[in-house]
């Protein structure tokens, strides 16, 4: 090989190197690189590790505790005099990684609660991509983690959604070994959720009836474990511009004397529908409202 054209090589391997060094860097101070892990179990499917504690994306701030769950550290039993918040969802109940612990709505309704003299702990249970099954399968095998409220987050979205497993979503059981790892596995997942077509109206209607009964299981396990049970509808940005939900009242119906709902669109209008940071997920702001109108809620049902 000619002098000129081994230079050339080595120069074009050497700037390659040097591209993804500075890209893994630069990937790494947005925060990619060291995500959340999760397990994969029979009861729930998959949830975080327990004990992480992490950096993400725009600097939030972003604990496990050894319960599982994101929030405080907190004891395994309830001290008596503590009311203990546990809340149940998807990924809008999680509140993603670029919110901190302490903006999340679990985390401004428990500050609400505690301005009138509660002792208050809060446990943020929910999980990304997570439908009623999931929750479900969590809170018969946890009982609730000794918790004096459950409050259980839903949307239209999770009516059209099955059990979901580790390996249908794109989360990581052990470190990947670079940013760009992480980048390019999240980047397939959305090319494939872009080109998956969804279920015939028949199914999803049938299973949307049976995630229907799902929540009511909860609500079920909920005042089983002597808690009180908040039951809360989370609209979309299409939902609040007068989209339908079809799941909506049937939802919110499940609620029983003693239990409590909240349709939170009220809420979402009156701060003008700037809540959102995409068309379903909250940014800061929309978990300061929600918080607070969850807070507001709390205050009314519980003893």
């Amino acid at each position: 090989m000619p002098s000129s054209i081994l230079r050339a090589v080595v120069a074009l391997g050497f700037g390659i190197a040097l591209a993804l060094g500075v890209g893994e860097l630069a990937l790494r101070m947005i925060g990619f690189g060291r995500p959340v892990l999760y397990d994969n179990r029979l009861a729930w499917g998959y949830r975080p590790r327990p004990d992480q504690t992490l950096i993400r994306f725009r600097g939030a701030a972003v604990h496990v505790n050894a319960l599982g769950v994101r929030g405080p550290d907190v004891a395994a039993k309830r001290a008596p005099d503590t009311t203990r918040l546990l809340f149940l969802g998807d990924s809008v109940t999680w509140g993603g990684t670029y919110v901190s612990d302490a903006e999340l709505f679990a985390a401004v309704a428990a500050t609400r609660l505690a301005r009138a003299g509660r002792r208050v702990e809060w446990l943020d249970a929910g999980v990304n991509g997570w439908g009623p099954e999931n929750i479900l399968g969590l809170v018969r095998e946890t009982r609730g983690f000794d918790s004096t409220a459950w409050i259980v987050t839903a949307l239209e979205d999770d009516f059209r959604r099955e059990k979901t497993h580790a390996g249908e979503v794109p989360y990581f059981d052990a470190p990947p070994w670079s940013a760009w790892q992480e980048l390019l596995v999240l980047g397939a997942n959305k090319v494939l959720v872009g080109i998956k077509r969804p279920k015939p109206p028949d199914d999803l209607a049938r299973l949307a009836d049976a995630n229907l009964e799902r929540y009511r299981d909860v609500a079920r396990e909920g005042r089983t474990a002597g808690a009180r049970v908040l039951l809360v509808w989370h609209p979309t940005v299409d939902a609040l511009a007068g989209g339908v939900e079809p799941n909506r009242a049937r939802y919110l119906a499940l609620a029983e004397p003693d239990d409590a709902s909240l349709d939170l669109g009220p809420a979402y209008r009156a701060a003008g529908g700037r809540v959102y940071s995409d068309g379903m997920h909250l940014d800061v702001a929309g978990h300061r409202v929600a918080g607070e109108a969850i807070g507001e809620a709390l205050a009314r049902v519980l003893p």
